[in-house]
């Protein structure tokens, strides 16, 4: 063989190598749903962000302090779980939960949005577009551990809304 031909095979074999590692590695980074059950440190993720999380809303028309609209499509809030040892910024399970489920704090005067509902770790729901949220400012999401006990102990995150139909 000329050493220009094996030059042009070992780079092909190089490249087809390194294709076959890239999804690999990729894959490995998915983490598969886990069943929430008792005794779990965990937290609330909202766009996956733990902290300095968004909503985006949409509110046409003039917008004033007490405006409210609803979330764009596509985004998702999740709840993860985490190895001991931990903080207590953490939420905890305690020892009856099988389930988390979030909700917005708003004023008393607001609409009430129902929870999202999630039984897994590491499976992202959709924030409903039906929710109706400010049109601006910040709020917190709570993930709230059920059946609760008395070792359960919820999560919050801080919440900013942001109008996109500014």
């Amino acid at each position: 063989m000329r050493p220009h031909t094996t030059r042009r095979l070992a780079l092909a074999a190089t490249l087809a190598l390194g294709a076959a590692v890239i999804p690999a590695a990729t894959a490995a980074a998915v983490q598969d749903p886990i069943p929430i059950g008792p005794n779990t440190y965990f937290y609330g993720l909202v766009g996956d962000k733990a902290a300095d999380a968004v909503i985006q809303v949409v509110c046409p028309g003039p917008v004033g302090p007490t405006s409210t609209g609803h979330p764009v499509s596509g985004q998702t809030a999740e709840v993860r779980s985490v190895v001991p040892p931990v903080t207590s910024q953490y939420g905890y399970t305690g020892s009856a939960a099988h389930q988390i489920d979030a909700g917005l704090t708003l004023p008393s005067s607001a609409t009430v949005n129902p929870p999202i509902v999630f039984t897994s770790f590491f499976a992202p729901a959709a924030i409903p577009t039906t929710w109706v949220v400010p049109c601006g400012g910040t709020t917190t999401m709570t993930f709230v551990p059920l059946a609760t006990s008395t070792t359960a102990r919820s999560y919050t995150l801080t919440v900013a809304f942001v109008n996109i139909a500014a």
